[in-house]
């Protein structure tokens, strides 16, 4: 049976042995298997932004590729250790506790199982109950990974709209306009990420070239109003200047050209953080 990747996310962080450990407990399962990073600088608890990473990478990847997905705020409580089929051909191994929400809207899951422990467990793990992203997750992916188990024997399947899911908005559209949340800022670059699908923004009738008004508020407060260049990437803007762009993530997104929007603004996003575009016309 051929092997797939596997790769690796979770809000640990790489100052201390707690990927390692996961590597570790993967090579022991089968040194063969090719073993990779996604990120371990998700925001800590923060199971929403695990999510969005997801749903933006996991399409890049080879059909059957095993992610481990680990930021677990309810570790060791009744919350479930999970794996869950994508309706797009991928795998992910993860406390079922809102991190496949982006995933079950965007893709759809095919299937879900509960990993049974008796059998899935990395064995003389079993007094310890803090650190599942080793322990049961990264032993249980590397075994469906390497082909030692097959999918259906991780556990007992369980309903789909038992699925943990937070809620998800879209921003709204219409002629020359489009409103909607700031749902983050990008820690590298200072990027901002809205709520807005690439998709429903080209029916506003704004095509790359036009100038745009852009405010931000944060609840009533207005933190940022100027004219933006929307174009196809950062170099079409003076450095320092703002430019709205189509984002990696499937949304629409602003940034300055070599600077950090989040930072100069100090934007968060969130819950309260809104965003309002429209057209500049001529």
């Amino acid at each position: 049976m051929s092997k797939s990747f596997v790769v690796l996310q979770t809000d640990f962080g790489l100052n201390w042995g707690a990927v390692a450990s996961m590597y570790g407990v993967c090579k022991q399962v089968d040194p063969g298997l090719e073993i990779y990073d996604l990120s371990h600088t998700i925001e800590q608890f923060n199971t929403m932004a695990a999510s969005s990473c997801l749903q933006y990478t996991i399409k890049y990847w080879p059909k059957g590729t095993v992610f481990v997905s680990v930021v677990d705020p309810g570790v060791g409580t009744a919350r479930k250790a999970s794996v869950a089929k994508t309706s797009n051909g991928y795998y992910i191994v993860t406390p079922d506790n809102g991190t496949l929400t982006h995933v079950k809207a965007m893709y759809g899951i095919e299937e879900i199982r509960e990993i049974d422990e008796t059998v899935n467990r990395y064995p003389g793990s079993e007094k310890v109950n803090i650190f599942h992203g080793r322990d049961l997750f990264a032993y249980c992916g590397a075994r469906l990974a390497a082909g030692v188990i097959s999918f259906e024997e991780v556990g007992p399947s369980y309903p789909l709209s038992d699925i943990v899911v937070q809620e998800l908005t879209y921003g709204k559209t219409g002629d020359g306009y489009a409103e909607g949340q700031v749902d983050e800022a990008l820690e590298k670059f200072g990027n901002i990420s809205t709520n807005i699908l690439i998709e429903d923004f080209e029916k506003t009738g704004i095509v790359q070239g036009d100038m745009v008004r852009i405010q931000i508020k944060n609840e009533d407060q207005v933190v940022y109003d100027e004219p933006v260049l929307y174009h196809r990437s950062f170099g079409f803007a003076e450095i320092g200047d703002p430019v709205l762009f189509n984002g990696l993530a499937s949304f629409v997104a602003l940034g300055l050209n070599q600077r950090s929007f989040a930072e100069k603004y100090q934007i968060k996003g969130g819950k309260g953080w809104t965003i309002r575009i429209d057209k500049i016309r001529q």
